[in-house]
């Protein structure tokens, strides 16, 4: 049987492919079932235990090894990780709502938020996660990073939740549960404020000195109250110094402030069900009936009802029935029905794996359209001035939220919602967790694609016939005001209104994929004046909508529009464009902007790393560095290989001439004399700088085996070249050699053959006369310098010199013990320098690591982040949030957010050392979001400003900084589309983050 034949015999196996038979991994991952079988897994089935062993796959093995996992895709992974998280989330939630009496849900969240934290150093120590995985070559069992460990639980613990075993991967989680809730119980979240209540507020003040030169400043700290009682600390700012002294004062003169500190274990008051009004009763009973749920459930779903606004104006009342508004149990029911949503997903996509893995959140909308298809409208208790302005969104997503966080908390958060799903409220399930993946209807693709285009669509009807045998005919009216042209599509006659739109969308989306096609102008021959017409529009409006301003490339890809798609073969993307520049003629003048070139540019710089390996294989390296204890631990491996990554991110980062490869021989045969023998004549074939550079790397790696090396020429077109050695060659050096040079550029491939390495490059025809459409392509496809590669680069070289000099000062013998504590001192210096250069590197990268396909509703995002910067924030700096006036989902997820902000927030926390204020302000329109940090602060150098606008690399002006930061930021929001752009400022700094906005792929009905 084949490998697709037996993947689709699997298709509709509870745990889809997954269960597809893998025995080598079976038996590798017995630890883990014997793991899983004291947590109550008695004898799985064989499909069950064939998806465990897959899901113990990290994705740096997938990589390696695809083809032998015919059951499992990256986009199958990253299902389970997702699920596996939102499973965490879920009974960490759960947890916390039992065990607190939290009447606020920022209580709640930042509970929810140490027990999830902890979970990446809580799988370190899991031993069978170790012994059951299969790693890349790269990759120690031993010693395993944070990072990786709690992927592969969190795959796990997906695979368990799709095979309906939760309590087994609610058992996994119970340790780390009651870790976490035993070490919070004798710990302090912020010292100072604690400090503050104990002493009745006003009563500390603060001394600061300073020590050391800028770029290692240490602060001192002396907390002293009114009685003269004192405490003292350290750290490398003010707020760490000062938070130091608050916990010694505290531990010196007030230890009962550590007692049962934590012990959120009060029971809940007993709430009482509100017994009017009888509109509100009626709902509470309504539901108690349709969930088949016990009496004692009522007081719950009372509360699921009542809205703060209620609560303030009946305090009289509230107080009466012990009761509360919705709040923390909409949080809690928000976790859940995350939790459902990514359940369904995954289900769908290890039944039929994509390559990619593609999940929007679910808007507001959804569960504001989930609130009014209930009913709860009717049992809402509102105040009287709420209740006039009506039902925001926001609040009817609340109240849904809330009424199944009390359903949950009614069941204890056992099992799945589904179990006991209401059947008249199946479609409601279908909004929350649809039983099948949902295919949009050509109207809403059309739509879609016309928001994406920013294309004005309408339709207009006609109808003929009698009564009984109405046909419509739909007219699509395609409008442009940038081109100010208007296009007419007819459909088809056809029974009903939503089906004659569908006919004439399909008019529309025909023609979009005739212009996806290799050749544009092929794809029309002989078609007639209308469709060419259409097609001439459709492709100017992409083009204008590309030349105007970034867009998000991934979007534009998955569309198939403008070529976009076709960026890996720059073969087939020459061709694409020299077709449309033909199909266009001269009939609509396009204007050459950097923003054309640079979209095809970002999509081919996209498809020559899709996966960002480099970033992962960078990010693993300084895992490994992390471990490092003493200088004798430095490897020469290791140091070899930071070679490499700094090889490779300074060709990326550099703008190197193109050569001819008979240039290059020669080059050879003057750096290594007498060891290269050319086995055949060399053609005339002319080379980019990056091509030289990773052909340079092949011939290197060959020549570390030693003896003769033999150059020789397989082919012409594409240059195939083939480096020999005469000696053995290390096949798993020259492996990871040829992996990190493989992802510079898309047009060279490196092959490790017996005793060697072969380097293929293909070269596209490149046309005589370009066109404007074409020009763009050929300027993308030469490489271009990347400032935040060349940034990394020099972190990395200084990285290795240190540890070169710790492992050298270690080696060395002395005389003495003086000199031998001296050179050990020495040793560790160098070592120490170089864990905080990785940790300079380790925060900077972390802005580029994958996004996937996340979005983010912008107004809640942005109240939420706001809260936790509240939180660090100094008392001399104010932070303002202006209301939301739209709901918005942009195409960035809210980790990725996150690092965004957390950067361009920390510059102006630095910048404001005497205070000031900080503005957190967004608006959007159909099309982007635009996001805007601003400060009063002394403003940001001219020099900085420039280099930012220009592209080019920054310097930073803080000492000991290197402008990673900025050019991360950058760099990640091109991944999705977005800018990063100085906004004018009279005081201070202001920065604009642009993102394009999402169209939810859910049509509501």
């Amino acid at each position: 049987m084949t490998t697709a034949v037996r993947g689709a015999a699997y298709s509709q196996a509870r745990l889809g492919k997954l269960e597809v038979p893998a025995e080598t991994r079976v038996g590798e991952s017995e630890p883990a079932l014997e793991k899983l079988s004291t947590l109550g897994l008695r004898a799985p089935r064989h499909g069950l235990r064939n998806a465990i062993a897959q899901s113990l796959v990290h994705s740096s093995y997938w990589y390696e090894n695809r083809a032998a996992l015919p059951g499992i895709t990256k986009a199958s992974l990253e299902a389970l990780n997702r699920l596996g998280g939102a499973f965490l989330q879920k009974v960490a939630a759960a947890e916390v709502y039992r065990e607190t009496a939290a009447t606020a849900p920022g209580v709640v969240s930042k509970s929810v938020a140490d027990i999830v934290s902890a979970f990446p150093a809580w799988t370190v120590e899991q031993e069978w996660i170790r012994r059951s995985a299969a790693l890349s070559v790269g990759l120690i069992p031993e010693a395993l990073s944070p990072k990786v460990t709690s992927q592969l639980c969190r795959q796990v613990l997906g695979v368990l939740c799709l095979e309906g075993e939760e309590d087994v991967a609610a058992r996994m989680l119970a340790d780390l549960v009651s870790t976490v809730r035993r070490r919070l119980q004798h710990s302090i979240g912020d010292p100072k404020t604690e400090l503050q209540e104990q002493l009745g507020g006003g009563g500390v003040t603060y001394e600061y000195e300073k020590e050391g030169p800028d770029h290692v400043a240490v602060f001192r700290a002396v907390a002293r109250d009114t009685r003269g009682r004192r405490g003292e600390g350290t750290g490398t700012s003010k707020k760490e110094a000062s938070k130091q002294a608050a916990l010694d004062f505290l531990q010196r003169h007030i230890p009962a402030a550590f007692t049962g500190r934590g012990d959120n274990t009060t029971p809940r008051h007993s709430a009482l069900e509100i017994v009017a009004p009888e509109s509100h009763v009626r709902m509470v009973r309504r539901l108690q009936s349709l969930f088949s749920l016990p009496a004692a459930a009522r007081p719950l779903l009372s509360q699921a009802l009542v809205h703060a606004s209620w609560l303030h104006e009946n305090r009289s009342e509230a107080a009466k029935y012990r009761q509360q508004d919705h709040q923390v149990l909409a949080h809690v029911g928000s976790w859940v029905l995350i939790y459902e949503h990514l359940l369904a997903v995954a289900r769908h996509t290890v039944a039929d794996p994509p390559d990619e893995f593609t999940y929007l959140t679910l808007p507001n909308l959804v569960y504001d359209t989930a609130f009014y298809e209930t009913g709860l409208a009717s049992g809402l208790l509102l105040g009287t001035g709420q209740r006039s302005a009506g039902v925001p969104e926001e609040v009817g997503a609340n109240v849904f939220q809330a009424l199944i966080g009390a359903v949950s908390a009614v069941a204890d958060f056992k099992g799945s919602l589904a179990d006991g799903w209401p059947r008249e409220w199946g479609q409601v399930w279908q909004l929350i967790a649809p039983t099948a993946p949902r295919h949009l209807d050509p109207t809403t693709r059309l739509q879609n694609v016309a928001s994406t285009l920013k294309l004005r669509v309408r339709f207009e009807f006609r109808e003929s016939g009698p009564d009984h045998a109405r046909h419509y005919v739909a007219t699509t009216v395609l409008e442009s005001a940038a081109l100010g042209l208007d296009i007419r599509t007819v459909g088809t006659p056809v029974a009903g209104k939503t089906p004659a739109k569908q006919a004439a969308s399909l008019v529309v989306l025909s023609v979009l994929e005739r212009l996806a096609n290799g050749s544009p102008a092929r794809s029309f021959d002989g078609a007639d004046e209308l469709d060419l017409a259409l097609a001439r529009l459709l492709l100017a409006q992409q083009a204008f909508v590309l030349d105007v301003a970034p867009i998000p490339a991934q979007r534009w890809k998955d569309a198939k529009l403008f070529g976009l798609h076709l960026a890996s073969d720059a073969a087939a993307l020459l061709r694409w464009a020299v077709g449309a520049d033909e199909l266009l003629g001269l009939n609509v003048r396009l204007q050459q902007g950097s923003h054309l070139r640079d979209a095809f540019r970002n999509a081919v710089e996209a498809s020559a790393d899709p996966d960002h390996m480099l970033d992962s294989v960078l990010s693993d390296a300084m895992d490994m560095l992390e471990r490092v204890e003493a200088p004798e631990d430095i490897k020469a491996p290791y140091l070899q290989y930071l070679v490499q990554l700094c090889d490779v991110h300074r060709c990326l980062g550099a703008e190197d001439t193109d050569i001819t490869l008979g240039e290059l021989a020669d080059d050879w045969r003057i750096l290594h004399r007498g060891r290269l023998n050319t086995t055949t004549r060399l053609p005339d074939v002319r080379l980019s700088g990056r091509e030289r550079a990773i052909v340079d790397a092949a011939l290197s790696t060959v020549l570390t085996a030693g003896g003769q090396i033999s150059v020789g020429v397989v082919s012409v077109r594409p240059l195939h070249l083939r480096f020999a050695a005469s000696a053995p060659l290390s096949r798993a050096f020259a492996e990871e050699v040829c992996g990190l040079w493989s992802c510079v550029a898309r047009t060279t491939v490196l092959e490790v053959i017996e005793g060697g390495i072969d380097v293929i490059v293909t070269m596209a025809e490149k046309p005589s006369e370009p066109g404007p459409i074409t020009q763009a392509v050929e300027a993308a496809l030469r490489p271009s310098a990347q400032p935040y590669r060349a940034a990394v680069a020099d972190l990395l070289h200084d990285l290795k010199n240190q540890l070169v000099a710790a492992r050298l000062a270690a080696s060395q013998s002395a005389e003495g013990r003086t000199a031998l504590l001296q050179q050990q001192l020495t040793a560790s210096r160098h070592l120490d320098e170089a864990q905080s250069i990785a940790l300079r590197l380790r925060a900077a990268t972390s802005l580029l690591r994958p996004a996937e396909a996340e979005t983010a509703e912008l107004g809640s995002f942005v109240r939420q982040y706001a809260r936790g910067v509240l939180d660090r924030l100094p008392s001399n700096i104010s932070l303002s949030v202006p209301e939301a006036s739209s709901v918005i989902s942009v195409s960035l997820g809210p980790r990725a957010l996150t690092a965004i902000l957390n950067n361009l927030v920390g510059n102006a926390i630095e910048a404001l050392r005497d205070g000031g204020a900080i503005t957190l302000a967004w608006t959007a329109d159909e099309y982007e979001a635009v996001v805007e940090v601003a400060d009063n602060g002394p403003g940001i150098p001219r020099e900085v400003a420039a280099d930012l606008a220009a592209g080019r690399r920054v310097r930073s002006t803080k000492p000991g900084g290197n402008g990673l930061g900025l050019l991360g930021v950058r760099s990640l929001l091109a991944q999705v589309g977005g800018q990063l752009s100085l906004a004018p400022s009279q005081t201070g700094t202001a920065w604009l983050i642009t993102l394009p906005t999402v169209t939810t792929p859910t049509e509501l009905q």
